[in-house]
């Protein structure tokens, strides 16, 4: 007795296929919402403060930087003049210069042979001539305006977010043409009994229909798969982006119970909108895998005579 003629979707790659397109796209992701992230971060930064530095060596200091702070007193979108401490000077050229600290003690010493600026923080309501006049009282001052580089980091942050964009545009192309080549091959292979079936009245809808009902099935698994590869790479980045999340003293100083408590604890700190988008890619795949098999057959099955 010959064995039933059933046309339907045999490829052991496609799985594999899917799952690498889901890894992929999971890391592009992460990548994109850390982008976005960065750029919100460096948006929220780009205050509208002016940065005003003056050598300690200026003849007349005191009497000159107190004409200055009173005429910025007097501009009325002025907010706040601040006058950074030497200790805050200090710390906020440490990335250079080193922080100064004794090995007796944790007080800050003044780095032998340095003198520091005076600094000054203005902050403002988008004033454009700060600088001016700063510079009709000071004009050894070095004035820099924190909104000149926020709109550059902006237009950064903007590119690289199109870039990630771009990155996931492409692996979602890659994958339909990828699952269409697939389900090609695999009907190819099955040309014979694909045409008994079609001849002995089948329709084209139904035959497609079974095909992309397979292929949906084995994109979904083949997601699933996918995520299951990228959990490690997600653990790994949650526990580096830990520092910088409020749950970092209950994800990480916490004693976790087993691996599988430590994993879900690391994941806590993963923004909520990544892991929907991460939890939606089986169900993309899936419905990429039978629009893109259903299409393919009825294109296929057309051309037969």
């Amino acid at each position: 007795m010959s064995a039933p003629v059933s046309p339907g979707l045999r490829s052991g790659s496609l799985p594999l296929l899917v799952a690498l397109m889901t890894l992929l796209a999971g890391l592009a992701l992460a990548g994109l919402t850390g982008v976005q992230t960065l750029a919100r971060s460096w948006a929220s930064a780009a205050r509208n403060d002016t940065t005003i530095e003056i050598a300690s060596d200026t003849p007349r200091l005191e009497e000159r930087l107190q004409s200055l702070a009173e005429a910025l007193h007097k501009v009325p979108s002025v907010t706040a003049v601040r006058v950074l401490s030497p200790s805050q000077v200090q710390t906020l050229l440490a990335p250079w210069l080193g922080n100064g600290s004794s090995d007796t003690g944790s007080q800050k010493d003044p780095l032998p042979g340095l003198s520091l600026p005076v600094v000054l923080i203005v902050a403002h309501a988008g004033t454009s001539d700060l600088g001016a006049l700063v510079h009709a009282t000071l004009p050894e001052a070095i004035v820099e305006e924190d909104r000149r580089w926020g709109t550059r980091l902006n237009g950064l942050g903007s590119s690289l977010v199109a870039c990630a964009w771009l990155a996931v545009g492409l692996i979602v192309a890659i994958a339909v043409i990828s699952i269409g080549m697939t389900v090609r091959r695999s009907v190819m292979a099955q040309r014979k009994a694909v045409e008994i079936v079609h001849f002995l009245g089948a329709g084209d809808l139904t035959i497609s229909s079974t095909i992309a009902g397979r292929a949906g099935l084995l994109s979904f698994s083949g997601a699933i798969t996918g995520l299951v590869f990228l959990s490690p790479v997600l653990s790994i980045l949650a526990r580096k982006l830990a520092p910088f999340s409020h749950s970092y003293a209950t994800t990480i100083h916490t004693e976790a119970k087993g691996l599988l408590a430590g994993f879900w604890t690391t994941l806590d700190v993963l923004p909520q909108g990544l892991l929907e988008q991460l939890a939606s890619l089986p169900l993309i795949a899936a419905c990429l895998g039978w629009m893109t098999a259903q299409t393919v057959v009825l294109v296929w099955l057309r051309r037969l005579p």
